[in-house]
């Protein structure tokens, strides 16, 4: 989603976890040197507390009743600012990240957002940066706390207008084809109609949907993040097909790629196509480094929905009732992670 320079990864989603049933994990974060701020995923609701500290300049996040599972992380040389950015079990109830300023600077703690998307989703949004002379915090005895609002809850049912925006991107479209499949079929003619289902379930369900094409047009690919970025989607899923080279003919199934915090989307989307759609090979949820996946600012998913170049998944993506039941799927997936 974002360029792995400047990113610090504190869970690798797609590893395994063990912690017990009912402990509430972090599940994801990471500190975004172009947004300058620390991104929070837990997999159960949680109210964060934020304090800075002096000598040297360090925001603290601590995260109550939330287990690491893992042991803590360590980055350092995050940018001219950031010293450091670290991860770690403080109590056996807390996980505590710490963000260490360079030495010549410091922030006006006031000016530090906590911010919530969810009840179980926070950023921290950090200040401009200011030269030690200009401001410096108190002694390193004397934590300044953070005001941390309430949660934003969850919504109950999705009405009228459930606030959120879906971001539906078509892959490929006019001039470029994408994949070219046995019979000729085209990767462009096979995901518009199925992301164009989609997008009506999602609407007939209250969500706000955002198409980065709706016809048979060119889009380039910055183009396309900036349709989501611009349009503020609280999600973004990008259709695709797949294709191999070589009259491969036997390599058939669906496969599913996240970059950074998309994995739980891109998981809840995978799950429910395989409930919902007999698929040849269940590929797998992956980690890609696509560009829309790297450079949209929030959760984004790209979906293979088969291999045009496969003789079962070629002949399934020419028919419409498949596509239809695909499309189905991918919204109740987009659905379920939005609940």
């Amino acid at each position: 989603m974002k360029q792995l320079q400047g990113m610090v990864w504190g869970i690798v989603a797609s590893q395994t976890v063990c912690v017990s049933a009912n402990a509430n994990s972090l599940e994801y974060w990471d500190f975004d040197v172009r947004q300058n701020r620390v991104e929070i995923v837990t997999n159960g609701d949680v109210r964060p507390k934020a304090q800075m500290i002096a000598n040297p300049t360090r925001l603290i996040i601590d995260l109550p009743g939330v287990k690491l599972g893992k042991p803590s992380v360590r980055q350092g040389n995050i940018s001219r600012y950031v010293n450091q950015v670290r991860v770690g079990q403080f109590s056996p109830y807390t996980t505590r990240i710490v963000v260490e300023l360079g030495t010549p600077y410091s922030m006006r703690p006031w000016e530090v957002k906590v911010r919530s998307l969810a009840p179980n989703r926070w950023f921290v949004q950090l200040s401009d940066f200011q030269p030690h002379h200009v401001y410096s915090l108190p002694v390193e005895e004397e934590p300044v706390a953070i005001a941390v609002p309430s949660p934003k809850p969850y919504p109950t049912t999705y009405g009228r207008s459930s606030g959120y925006t879906v971001v539906i991107d078509p892959g490929h479209g006019g001039r470029d084809p994408g994949a070219i499949g046995i019979g000729g079929l085209q990767e462009k003619r096979v995901v518009l109609p199925i992301s164009l289902e989609v997008a009506e379930i999602l609407r007939k369900r209250g969500m706000r949907v955002v198409m980065t094409r709706s016809g048979d047009s060119s889009v380039s690919l910055r183009g396309r993040v900036q349709k989501a970025e611009q349009a503020n989607g609280n999600v973004f899923v990008s259709i695709h097909a797949n294709a191999v080279g070589g009259n491969n003919s036997q390599v058939n199934g669906m496969e599913s790629y996240y970059y950074s915090s998309g994995y739980r989307l891109a998981l809840s989307i995978h799950r429910n196509i395989l409930r919902k759609v007999r698929v040849v090979d269940n590929r797998g949820v992956k980690r890609g480094r696509f560009y829309v996946l790297r450079k949209t600012s929030m959760p984004a998913a790209l979906i293979e929905v088969g291999f045009v170049t496969g003789s079962i998944d070629n002949r399934n993506l020419s028919n419409p009732s498949y596509r239809q039941q695909l499309a189905e799927a991918i919204a109740n997936g987009i659905l379920e992670y939005l609940r």
